[in-house]
């Protein structure tokens, strides 16, 4: 991730080839390798990351987070072992198949495909590509927030008159004020200063409460006379996507919303 709002265009493009009898890999079982970073100048590195779990695999399993700073149309690519299990040299052939970043995303995973796996059957192989852009500052609004209560008023105001100012249906505002309302109380309770809001308008709209605390945030159904409890219960319901992003100084916990013209 970078450090700047940034958004995938087209979003990603997906490839899966399985067949049987995987050799033995040179990564742990439950490891993926670091992904690919080709450059717009169409230069790849894989850069030395910290082991993690496979693609498609470990949810619920700790990860760390790595911050890397990104050229606007950088294509990002995750891929499983068996990838680059299928010939010798897989890397540097990995490298060829991605040289033309200009092209389409599943073209490029496609011909990657191609190149890795024709006449092999080295079992379940999957390659994720997805383009960086960075968004412009007229889609994006964050401020830094005080820790306590008072937060949540000022967190309100301010994204309704953001998103007033983006000319944002009525229903989209109010429901936006209540997810701000709940995740910057659980982030004031909760949480650790210092604080800040972020809204990101794009095919959908994003609100991420930041704060120094990388506790994971969990929902769980409040009993009929519990007084709290229900802060994520009511964004789970109201929100189209939730969850968490770690970053090296704490978390982030987002939402989207669809828009209406999404």
């Amino acid at each position: 991730m970078t450090p700047c709002a940034g958004k995938l265009s087209p979003p990603a493009a997906c490839t899966r080839s399985t067949t049987p009898s995987p050799p033995p890999s040179p990564w742990p079982a439950r490891a993926t390798p670091p992904p690919s970073i080709t450059h717009p100048d169409g230069s790849t590195e894989i850069p030395d990351l910290p082991e993690r779990a496979q693609l498609g695999t470990g949810e619920g399993l700790p990860f760390s987070a790595t911050t890397l700073n990104l050229h606007s149309g950088s294509i990002l690519g995750f891929y499983t072992p068996a990838l680059l299990q299928s010939k010798p040299l897989a890397t540097d052939t990995l490298r060829q198949a991605l040289a033309r970043p200009e092209r389409p995303l599943q073209s490029l995973c496609d011909d990657a495909l191609y190149r890795l796996r024709a006449g092999t059957s080295h079992g379940d192989a999957l390659l994720l590509l997805a383009r960086v852009h960075p968004f412009p500052d007229t889609v994006t609004a964050e401020w830094p927030l005080q820790d306590s209560l008072e937060a949540v008023a000022t967190a309100r105001a301010l994204v309704r008159r953001q998103l007033t100012d983006w000319n944002q249906p009525a229903e989209t505002v109010d429901s936006t004020e209540l997810i701000v309302s709940e995740l910057v109380t659980n982030a004031v309770r909760y949480g650790r200063a210092p604080l800040r809001l972020r809204v990101i308008r794009d095919r959908a709209l994003t609100c991420e409460v930041h704060d120094s605390n990388d506790t994971t945030p969990r929902m769980r159904h409040a009993h009929t006379v519990d007084e709290g409890g229900r802060g994520l219960f009511i964004v789970a319901q109201v929100a189209d996507n939730w969850g968490t992003r770690y970053t090296g100084d704490g978390k982030a916990v987002w939402t989207e919303q669809i828009l209406p013209d999404g």
